[in-house]
């Protein structure tokens, strides 16, 4: 007889837990050393044997080892809309744009170690009477 709707499951094997076969067959591979894969590979790089059965090992492992690369939508949808100007518009407009080019533009500012400086402090060099006055008989 069915067990009633909406009573708890109780007793039986635990979700996940795996069957004797399933642990015999892990038991077996750990204890080999070479899980399916490590064989194809394996077979695959033995230059001992025919190159048949070395592509058949290839072609075996190359899904778990290289996956397929898969279609990408690459559509790409833009709206444009063409405006048709008289000669006279594009005539300003080029205009426009050329004196917008050609346009005289404020100079950046001057900043010296991270701080911005007003004004430049501007000079005149010394005059070669300067520079052998005084100082001359220092250096010289």
């Amino acid at each position: 007889m069915p067990r009633p709707r909406g009573l708890e499951k109780t007793g039986g094997r635990q979700r996940g837990t795996p069957n004797r076969l399933t642990l015999r067959r892990k038991a077996e591979l750990a204890a080999s050393g070479l899980s399916p894969v490590d064989f194809l590979l394996q077979t695959m790089r033995n230059e001992e044997l025919d190159l048949a059965t070395r592509l058949d090992a290839a072609k075996a492992v190359a899904p778990f080892i290289h996956p397929r690369l898969s279609a990408i939508d690459a559509s790409v949808r833009t709206e444009a809309t063409a405006v048709q100007l008289t000669d006279q518009e594009r005539i300003a407009r080029a205009r426009a744009m050329i004196a917008e080019a050609f346009a005289e533009r404020p100079e950046p500012p001057v900043v010296i170690a991270g701080k911005p400086v007003l004004h430049l402090i501007e000079h005149e060099p010394a005059s070669d009477e300067a520079k052998s006055g005084e100082h001359s008989d220092r250096f010289g």
